[in-house]
């Protein structure tokens, strides 16, 4: 090719592609690209499978939070009772507190309890849905 100087011009990816592109098209026509009516079926059963256990997953998450709320609240104003009982309570004679020994009783008393609800969350919800 030659610019308009007349000096020789090496041809442009551009005009390569355009210059390929008839052949290109020749050999996509050609070419077997219809999938089976198996393999089209297996896959649409695969992916409503996936989105089945998507959708039951996010549904035990979203189940869990109602009792999650309900506990935390319910944990948040027995640890506030507790503490203003033993706020008002005198360990000593002096009449001086140990807030030390305070936390503990409201931890001693909320990891088990914790705990135990749950694991009577988490055991109600990892049941298969026949035995619900």
């Amino acid at each position: 090719m030659q610019d308009g100087a007349g000096r020789e011009t090496t041809p442009s990816r551009l005009e390569d592609a355009i210059s390929q592109a008839p052949a290109a098209r020749t050999v996509l026509r050609e070419m077997n690209t219809s999938a089976s009516s198996a393999m089209v079926n297996r896959t649409h059963r695969v992916i409503r499978e996936r989105a089945r256990t998507v959708k039951e997953r996010r549904s035990k998450i979203r189940s869990l939070w109602i009792p999650f709320i309900i506990f935390s609240s319910l944990l948040i104003g027995v640890c506030f009772a507790v503490w203003t009982v033993l706020e008002e309570y005198e360990l000593y004679a002096s009449g001086s507190q140990v807030s030390g020994y305070q936390v503990v009783v409201p931890l001693l008393w909320s990891i088990p309890v914790s705990a135990a609800v749950l694991a009577v969350v988490w055991f109600r919800q990892s049941r298969p849905d026949t035995t619900r």
